[in-house]
This record gives C-alpha cells, structure tokens and sequence, in this order.
C-alpha cells in the first residue's frame, strides 16, 4: 500500500474552496510555520498550515492527522473574518481523498514575536483515506 500524502490532501482540499482562494489568492502554504519572507499582511489573508499530531486508524486504511493553522491578515479582525471563511469552506468537507474535516480548536488571535505580525490560530482533525 503505498500512503496518502495528507498534507497535499489538506492543500488540494483548501485551493479547490473558491471562497477560501477568492481571500488567500495563491497565500496557502503547505508545511510552514510561519509565511515566506516575501509576504507581507497587507498583501492580503496567508494562510501557513502543518502537521502538528495524529494517530493511525484501525485498519489503516484512514489516517486522522491533527492540523496547525496560522491565518494572517492586516489585523486581528481581518485575521478572525478569514478563519471563519476557513472554517466554512473546510470543516466537513470532502474529496477523493479526505472523508471528513472537523474543528478542534476554536481560533484564538495572537502576534508573531520576531514580526508582530497578527494571525488566528486554529486546530482541525482531518480523516484522510491512506489508500492510492
């Protein structure tokens, strides 16, 4: 059996979301922890996801992967309107290879240290089939 990549799953989900793409444009980065060194908020919402935890399923056949979201915008209500066009176009959602999406940590807003810059920081569980 050859794995599903889950962060590649997660992305494709979140750049087939038109609402979602209509906010970031192409600011989805798969991987980060933190955006590029070229972004800048006032550039518009960037959205830096990661693996942070997960467990197998039994059988393997799904994989629950917990993932960080770190949403950010040009202030903390520009940051919090974008989680929840988030939450709208990914909590369960579906596609060839998730089965389901579920929040598990409702935003909370904080600042980066070295940047200031502000971002929402969320949790979702994400149920991804481990078959190709």
């Amino acid at each position: 059996m050859i794995s599903t990549d889950e962060t590649l799953a997660v992305l494709t989900l979140l750049q087939a979301q038109a609402a979602l793409t209509a906010v970031t444009s192409t600011r989805i980065w798969a991987d980060l922890d933190t955006p590029p060194a070229e972004y800048k908020p006032a550039q518009g919402v960037g959205i830096c996801f990661k693996v942070r935890a997960g467990s197998d399923g039994n059988p393997i056949v799904l994989v629950h992967p917990s993932f960080q979201f770190k949403i950010y915008g040009a202030s903390e209500v520009a940051c919090r309107a974008a989680a929840r066009t988030l939450h709208d176009n990914f909590n369960e959602k579906s596609d060839a290879n998730i089965l389901t999406v579920y929040r598990e940590v409702m935003p909370v807003t904080l600042k980066e240290p070295d940047t200031n810059w502000t971002f929402a920081l969320v949790f979702y569980k994400v149920m991804v089939r481990n078959l190709n």
